[in-house]
């Protein structure tokens, strides 16, 4: 799949607006393991556990590259002999203005070996995203020209929040929007409809280190329809290290 005009033109402004050349990089990474990997209120795991990392590199200018990979059931792309593995590669570009904070860049979203295999489906798809974000509050979009299992295009609008309850315990909330563009027999919702929503509780601490997380994480009734367990509510447990 390429990448549509518009993700290219993110990308260009992107490098152009923040004067690459010349300016420190610097890294960061961290590694986790989470109780159930849920993407947008739907179990990659199949509600079991999952082991991530990713890693990333910053240029003082403001433009970003990152690498985030996962485990991920045999079931999700539906490929059982090549699946378990998403790696997603970001490019992005990240600036203040005021106390507001913009982000805004291209995702690739990779199923290794899962594409084109026994039935000639392109898993692995592309987003240009942006964001703005102030005082915990974030809002943010998502668009795809094509989505995951060329499910056609898709949109996708959030908001988070986060505060810290005290000096030990943040809370962090979330809901998000899916939107597809259903002709009525769409096919990652079973053309039950063409929208549905996820969301996210959490509580998170640091413990020896560690940032240890106890989230309730779902989809409403529409995604369940097509995804049954995979969509329920549920409690999800994730520690992770920074580095």
């Amino acid at each position: 799949m390429k990448l549509s005009k518009l993700s290219y033109a993110v990308v260009v402004a992107s490098l152009m607006a923040a004067g690459v050349a010349q300016a420190a990089v610097t890294s960061a990474g961290s590694v986790a393991l989470t109780s159930d990997y849920l993407f947008r209120g739907i179990s990659q795991s199949d509600e079991g556990m999952a082991v991530q990392g990713s890693v990333t590199l910053n240029h003082d200018s403001g433009v970003y590259f990152t690498a985030w990979a996962s485990s991920i059931a045999e079931e999700a792309t539906t490929e059982p002999e090549q699946a378990g593995l998403e790696v997603d590669t970001l490019l992005g570009y990240a600036f203040k203005s005021g106390e507001v904070t913009y982000d805004v860049g291209v995702m690739r979203y990779n199923y290794p070996g899962a594409d084109n295999k026994t039935n000639d489906t392109r898993y692995s798809y592309n987003e240009v995203y942006a964001s703005a974000a102030v005082a915990g509050a974030k809002v943010g979009v998502a668009v795809s020209d094509d989505y995951f299992g060329e499910t056609g295009k898709f949109l996708y609008v959030y908001a988070d929040y986060g505060v810290a309850l005290n000096d030990k315990v943040n809370l962090t909330t979330h809901v998000g929007w899916n939107k597809f563009d259903n002709d009525g027999t769409n096919n990652f919702l079973g053309g039950n409809s063409d929208a549905y929503f996820d969301y996210k509780l959490g509580l998170n601490t640091t413990v020896a280190g560690l940032t240890v997380e106890a989230a309730y994480i779902g989809a409403d009734s529409i995604a369940e329809a097509t995804y049954a367990d995979l969509a329920d509510g549920r409690a999800v447990f994730t520690v992770s290290k920074s580095f």
